[in-house]
């Protein structure tokens, strides 16, 4: 599933030049053409009726101006790549998703954000509004406050599932995904944690049960789809469980499913923001 083309927003942050490695290897990778988008954001005031926005006198086309300059002059961080420089006003959540969709953008590749000591609670606003809107594939770097450069090759991918239809489309994903990039694959799925009293009762019978019943079903979609991966299956919250398979495998990426719903739906979907924010590595959404 080669990525032809990858749109990378750009806003001269520490995280954003911290992931040029990774969009460059990529590009490498894929062969990709390359679009940076910096999205100008107009800073509104409003007094009064909320109905009533006060703009200040904002320099809006000489804000524009120098953004096209540092683009430009950020895309020679990407030689014997066809970079196409875009800057555009609005909201850059919206923007970035929206683009994305309308120029059939491959793979967006962008830092997580958020600030201060939530950081490690939060994902930056733009980054949770283009993960939820976005109908690409979407790369985010590891929510920490140093990201490495470990991870630029993806030798190994932990791919997360849960047992729902939705893991039939993951897992054949993941399939074409290492063929085309050389890559080991692990399964990563989670059961839940019994209550203790249920634990206290059933001396575990109830997590074997469903260690079981969950591995068989795993089977049974390989099975069907022709595939043979290893599967890390434990018991526990779901970003725990896969960030436990990430380190213990030393893994490159993380693959994880966003469905195409404008709302996320199940168990495994509704553990996204989550699974993004926990991982020791990049993850890979789609």
């Amino acid at each position: 599933m080669p990525f032809k083309s990858i749109l990378f927003p750009v806003d001269f942050s520490e995280r954003s030049r911290a992931i040029v490695p990774h969009v460059q290897a990529a590009c490498d990778r894929f062969k990709s053409a390359l679009t940076l988008l910096r999205i100008v954001q107009v800073p509104v005031m409003a007094y009064g009726a909320i109905d009533s926005p006060i703009v200040f006198d904002f320099p809006l086309d000489d804000v524009i101006e120098d953004s096209k300059q540092r683009l430009r002059e950020f895309a020679a961080s990407f030689p014997g790549i066809s970079v196409s420089c875009v800057v555009q006003e609005g909201d850059p959540g919206i923007c970035i998703a929206e683009r994305a969709g309308e120029w059939k953008t491959d793979l967006i590749m962008m830092p997580t954000r958020g600030h201060g000591p939530f950081r490690a609670a939060l994902l930056g606003s733009v980054t949770a509004k283009v993960l939820h809107d976005a109908h690409c594939a979407v790369w985010t770097d590891a929510h920490c406050e140093n990201p490495t450069l470990n991870h630029t090759d993806w030798r190994t991918i932990v791919c997360a599932i849960d047992t729902e239809a939705e893991a039939v489309r993951l897992i054949e994903y993941a399939a074409h995904l290492v063929k085309d990039v050389n890559a080991k694959l692990y399964l990563a799925h989670a059961v839940p944690s019994p209550e203790a009293g249920a634990s206290r009762y059933m001396g575990g019978e109830l997590t074997e049960f469903l260690k079981d019943t969950a591995r068989q079903t795993i089977a049974r979609i390989e099975s069907e789809l022709g595939t043979s991966f290893n599967v890390c299956l434990e018991a526990g919250g779901v970003s725990e469980v896969v960030a436990r398979a990430a380190r213990a495998h030393e893994s490159d990426l993380v693959l994880i499913g966003r469905g195409l719903l404008p709302a996320f739906a199940g168990r495994f979907r509704s553990h996204v923001y989550s699974l993004v924010r926990d991982m020791p590595c990049p993850v890979l959404s789609v």
